[in-house]
């Protein structure tokens, strides 16, 4: 377990790098004319204007996400084929709850209001190149790293060889 949590930060801090530098690339163009980076909007979470502070706190959120994804992939038991699938599934379900929640107060709530105005569209669109990076990275990451299901077959079928005797005998919990 502690191994899938393991690729999931490694993933989610491969994740953040990804999509600090998607951010950092990407401007929006605002209401005067001004080009701002969608990085400073991460930044603001922590009332920063600092490019390299949006981008330590993005690839920090992100290696915690991916832990987080890490251990959702142990419990429930994903398979490594289905990795890149579910991994876009969770980012997307991330870059929602950023919008609803984890944004700066005056753009909470904004995705509505984003199809009426370019620059609100524009950070859209940035969040969602940014979150698909980071989805690319985690699901790459449990794609060659995890664990394949074949292996984890084995290993109930070796703990239950174990656990029943096969010459016939009894055991202590049948005599």
């Amino acid at each position: 377990m502690r191994s899938q949590i393991a690729i999931g930060a490694g993933g989610g801090f491969v994740g953040g790098l990804v999509a600090s530098l998607a951010l950092s690339i990407l401007g929006i163009k605002g209401h005067e004319g001004q080009i701002a980076r969608a990085i400073s909007l991460v930044s603001h979470t922590i009332r920063s204007d600092n490019l390299l502070t949006g981008c330590l706190v993005q690839i920090a959120l992100a290696t915690i996400i991916g832990a987080l994804f890490g251990l959702l992939y142990t419990v429930t038991g994903l398979r490594r084929e289905s990795a890149a699938f579910w991994a876009t599934a969770y980012s997307l379900a991330w870059w929602i709850v950023g919008w609803f929640a984890l944004m700066p107060p005056p753009l909470r709530g904004a995705p509505w209001e984003a199809v009426k105005d370019p620059a609100l569209f524009q950070l859209a669109v940035a969040g969602l190149v940014a979150s698909l990076g980071f989805a690319a990275a985690l699901g790459g990451a449990f794609t060659l790293f995890g664990v394949p299901e074949d292996s984890r077959r084995d290993a109930r079928v070796r703990a239950a060889r174990v656990a029943a005797p096969a010459n016939g005998a009894l055991s202590a919990g049948r005599r």
